[in-house]
């Protein structure tokens, strides 16, 4: 039978799809969502979950299941309505509070293009500072002059490069997981022994767990969404949330363990994983490291950079009177660089402890428990439509 070029495409398309089912594309990208420079740094791992000890080697768990559930209902309303713009579905989503809701997400999307970067900007710094012995305002401004000048003329280069700066975090994550706890492993065994889950606040550990998952999901909801495209079955928005609640989980777990082998010294300092580098005694590994710690911080500057140009790049009141989109663009990017730097100066610490915390509570109400409440009911109207 003659097959015609149209026909040829779609046996291609499908061909494609089959190699990377969609479900496991959507979990890739909630990891890569996940992984950047704070979690490299492992400062928030150990403030949300190794600084408590045992627990904090179980409490991913729940804090990744919770968000699992809040993105399966998402990924499912998505599939079912075929929506994949964000805007557009919280506004079907939410119907009839969706200015309500939006106004909730416009606020932590501004709060994260501060937080974020800042971190970025801080985390980088300081490695630039500890590897290289910088000071800490010259590393910040050598940051902020290479994302300029990024943004301005190798924006593309960065975007094209992100995965590949992703997939090396991740080898180098479980390098320095897998030779740590083979190092600290009778240490770990210690101090398993030596501790009970009563010595740290239950409560209060779950509950900093939840709050992580608040403010982590203000962007990975949206993100699942954006790919969600393609997904054929209520199966398969169940199996892309429960892959990405195992493999997030068990990463911040495995982190908080090989951090838990390496107390006290990994859980007060502002570079938990790079102080655990340099006890493996690996110049190599500790090159390499700051290495991708430092590029993925400029990716990710530029992602949120881009994200505000295609925000406010129109005729927004602070830039509608720049004629040029060039400059337009560069003026909201400036912009952006000056308050992150003005973030990043309150330190790794405060950054953290602070405002990730402060935007994790406040997201647990406004987007993650909205999205898992509202989803129930939307899944009830699916099922009644026998959708």
């Amino acid at each position: 039978m003659d097959i015609n070029l149209g026909d040829k495409e779609n046996i291609t398309q499908k061909k494609r799809k089959s190699i990377v089912p969609t479900f496991i594309g959507i979990a890739a990208v909630w990891f890569g969502t996940h992984v950047g420079p704070g979690v490299a740094s492992g400062k928030q791992v150990v403030s949300y979950y190794a600084a408590y000890g045992k627990l904090g080697i179980f409490t991913p768990i729940i804090a990744m299941s919770l968000l699992a559930l809040a993105i399966y209902f998402a990924l499912e309303y998505s599939r079912v309505n075929k929506i994949h713009d964000f805007k557009t579905f919280t506004n079907k989503f939410f119907h009839p509070y969706e200015k309500l809701f939006s106004t909730f997400f416009e606020i932590c999307f501004l709060v994260t293009c501060l937080l974020a970067p800042g971190l970025c900007i801080a985390t980088s710094a300081k490695l630039l500072e500890q590897f290289f012995g910088l000071n800490m305002w010259t590393g910040t401004i050598i940051l902020v002059v290479v994302s300029v000048a990024l943004v301005i003329y190798g924006a593309e280069l960065v975007k094209a490069a992100s995965t590949g700066l992703t997939l090396g975090i991740l080898v180098i994550l479980a390098i320095i997981v897998t030779l740590g706890i083979k190092l600290s492993s009778g240490t770990i065994a210690y101090n398993w022994a030596a501790t009970s889950f009563s010595d740290f606040p239950v409560a209060g550990g779950i509950w900093i767990a939840i709050s992580y998952a608040g403010f982590q999901s203000t962007g990975i909801i949206g993100n699942c969404i954006s790919v969600s495209d393609g997904l054929d079955s209520k199966k398969d928005s169940m199996k892309a949330a429960v892959l990405g609640m195992v493999l997030n989980g068990l990463m911040l777990a495995v982190i908080a363990l090989v951090n838990y082998g390496f107390q006290p010294e990994s859980i007060n300092s502002l570079l938990p994983n790079f102080y655990i580098v340099q006890q493996l005694g690996m110049p190599v590994l500790e090159s390499v490291y700051v290495l991708f710690v430092v590029m993925a911080s400029v990716s990710t500057i530029i992602t949120f950079a881009f994200s505000l140009v295609v925000r406010f790049g129109g005729k927004q009141i602070l830039v509608r009177n720049i004629k040029s989109e060039r400059s337009r663009n560069l003026f909201i990017v400036l912009v952006m660089l000056i308050l992150d730097v003005i973030v990043a100066s309150f330190g790794i610490a405060q950054i953290i402890n602070v405002g990730y915390k402060y935007l994790g509570y406040f997201s647990i109400f406004v987007v993650m428990f909205p999205f898992i409440i509202v989803g129930i009911k939307r899944n009830r109207e699916m099922k009644l439509l026998n959708k």
